[in-house]
């Protein structure tokens, strides 16, 4: 079965190779040298498997498999926090915007009224991110989780 795709594939390559100009013209002269050692000049003839391929992506692994809505917000932030090396800062900022909730009743309340406008919390968070100094990963995590 593998050798039948394999012939289908070089159909396309042998057609081309007994058409070419090279060939014809080569047969003139030395027909048995022409068959053997043909001239390919058409790039779509050539094949470089050697050539080197794309540098993959790294998979980042989730310690911990969670599930749900959060579980999916919660893994897709530990997955750019590792992609871009700042897993701690992005853990301490965290914990301090948890700190920040439990601190403060007003801006609990805030974070969690359904009765504010979305691009209103939005801009509110987005100024505290800055304020704060937090990391872009952080600042897009929270603009994301108030839009909930």
């Amino acid at each position: 079965m593998a050798f039948a795709g394999r012939m289908r594939s070089t159909l396309p390559l042998a057609s081309k190779l007994v058409s070419s100009e090279s060939l014809a013209t080569a047969s003139r002269s030395n027909p048995q040298k022409a068959l053997l050692s043909p001239i390919f000049t058409d790039s779509e003839i050539s094949r470089n498997f050697s050539t080197a391929t794309e540098k993959k992506e790294v998979k980042v692994k989730v310690p911990l498999a969670l599930f749900g809505g959060c579980g999916n917000y919660a893994s897709a932030l530990y997955v750019a926090a590792v992609k871009t090396n700042a897993l701690d800062k992005v853990e301490s900022e965290l914990n301090d915007i948890v700190e920040a909730t439990k601190q403060s009743p007003v801006f609990s309340q805030f974070t969690k009224d359904p009765s504010v406008p979305a691009k209103t919390r939005v801009g509110a968070i987005d100024d505290i991110c800055i304020q704060a100094k937090f990391s872009d990963v952080t600042k897009n995590f929270l603009g994301i989780i108030s839009c909930l």
